[in-house]
This record gives structure tokens, C-alpha cells and sequence, in this order.
């Protein structure tokens, strides 16, 4: 089973913003004990590359990768530093094309159907929708999937349509 299969099958992928690496590996095994094995530390603070490495090198069991990633240099450095995957809030067709050449899962960030079918081109069927509120949460989830059954969707920056009682009756990925 790859990453992609792994994020689908496990249904959420928190994102994570640390401001001390030292908070990383703890963090991670937290969430390894309530069931968790996947963490996106987000290239936002100057802090996480050495997070992903601390995750990476001692916690056993937790599928870290790097969020906020926007260009393949960010790409290269977080999966040097132990990354298994990639997030980007948009669709940087070089940083996909550079993870594909490598065998690295990429989620790029697609809300429209124009960015969804270069995704799709590239062989990347798991997508970030984000922010999934400002493009119209699980209702545009919902009217994508007739066109794009293939497409899965990690939905990010949705808070109120992920707590909405009517999302409940669709799955998130």
C-alpha cells in the first residue's frame, strides 16, 4: 500500500505548526497513542525541517510529511530531512513533476477543475482542497467528485463545514 492508498485509508492527516522542534517528537508519539500514524509539519516556522527530521529519525510508526510546501527546493529539503510526503496549498506543476521523478507522494492544492486535470495529467488523484471553506467546503467536494470520481480530497481550512452536522453524510480524505 503507498502513502496516497495510506492517507485515504486512515482519513486524517493533522497539520501540524511548531514553534520548537523539540515539541515534534513528543507531539508525534501523542498521536501515535490515540491512533494517529500520520503528521504534516508545515514549512512555516524555521523550525521544521529539524522537526521532520527529529519525527522522522525517532518515531518509530508516524508517517511524517511537509506541508506548505510552494517550490521544489522546499520539496527537495523536506524530504532530505526525512519527509514521506508532500502538501502544497496550490498546484506547483515542478515541485509534482520532481516528486513523481523521485517516488514521493505530493498532494498539491487544487479547488478548480482546471487545476484538478493538470493534477490528474501528473498521475496525482489525492488533492489538497484548500482552503476548502473559501471554495465552498463539502458542497464543492460533492459537485467535483461527478466530474472527478478518481479524485480524492484532503480538505484543509474548512473548520466550519468539517463541524457542520450535513458534512458528516460525506466523507472527507
Amino acid at each position: 500500500m503507498n502513502i496516497s492508498e495510506k492517507i485515504i485509508e486512515t482519513g486524517i492527516v493533522p497539520v501540524v505548526v511548531l514553534d520548537k522542534s523539540e515539541d515534534a517528537v513528543p507531539l508525534a508519539k501523542a498521536l501515535l497513542a490515540g491512533g494517529i500514524n500520520f503528521m504534516e509539519i508545515t514549512l512555516r516556522t524555521s523550525c521544521a525541517l529539524d522537526s521532520i527530521k527529529s519525527v522522522s529519525q525517532n518515531v518509530e510508526g508516524m508517517i511524517v510529511g511537509a506541508g506548505t510546501v510552494i517550490n521544489k527546493d522546499q520539496a527537495k529539503a523536506a524530504v532530505e530531512a526525512g519527509a514521506k510526503f508532500i502538501v502544497s496549498p496550490g498546484l506547483d506543476e515542478e515541485t509534482v513533476i520532481w516528486c513523481n521523478e523521485n517516488n514521493i507522494t505530493c498532494c498539491p492544492g487544487c479547488v478548480t477543475p482546471t487545476e484538478i486535470m493538470t493534477a490528474l495529467e501528473e498521475g496525482v488523484s489525492v488533492l489538497k482542497f484548500f482552503p476548502a471553506s473559501v471554495y465552498g467546503g463539502v458542497k464543492a467536494m460533492k459537485a467535483m467528485a461527478g466530474p472527478f470520481p478518481e479524485v480524492r480530497f484532503i480538505p484543509t481550512g474548512c473548520w466550519l463545514c468539517c463541524t457542520n452536522s450535513a458534512s458528516r453524510k460525506f466523507k472527507h480524505y
